[in-house]
């Protein structure tokens, strides 16, 4: 099963914004691909941008298709383990919300939205403000012990 991170964000990048996000991609750790809107797999249509919109794909490293270990909320062994990432699931959900979080800052989105799923399957749409992102997104995965399968409209 494949464990997905995508989404875009609003308004279209200024030029600033997409040097300043250009640069914090290329210096992270994790790999941030820009997607095209038709790559929103099974995104509602009344949630799908109308407007030019930076559309991510985030994935756990350079040679990663998908965010494998960023959210599958099992504990790893620390001795054992060679994810290249912290043992706990907590503790890799939030290497994934500073990211989200930083874009969101970087580019002075009015909005971000962005769907956790495992296998592209979105069951559930939330609407929360940036200021409840952490919060929220750890509570979901207390829940379901794993990928939410939740589309998140994450607002300022």
């Amino acid at each position: 099963m494949s464990n997905d991170v995508y989404g875009y964000i609003v308004p279209a990048l200024t030029t600033t914004a997409r040097v300043q996000l250009q640069k914090y991609i290329k210096a992270c750790t994790l790999n941030i691909q820009t997607i095209t809107t038709g790559q929103l797999f099974n995104f509602p249509l009344k949630l799908m941008p109308e407007e030019i919109v930076f559309a991510f794909d985030i994935a756990d490293g350079p040679n990663s298709i998908n965010a494998t270990y960023l959210i599958d909320y099992n504990e790893y062994d620390p001795e054992n383990s060679s994810i290249g990432f912290p043992p706990g699931a907590k503790d890799r959900l939030n290497l994934l919300l500073d990211v989200l979080s930083d874009m969101f800052s970087i580019t002075n989105a009015q909005k971000m939205v962005v769907a956790l799923t495992e296998c592209n399957q979105i069951e559930i749409i939330k609407k929360i403000k940036f200021s409840e992102l952490y919060d929220v997104i750890h509570a979901d995965f207390e829940v379901y012990q794993g990928p939410p399968d939740t589309l998140y409209e994450i607002t300022a």
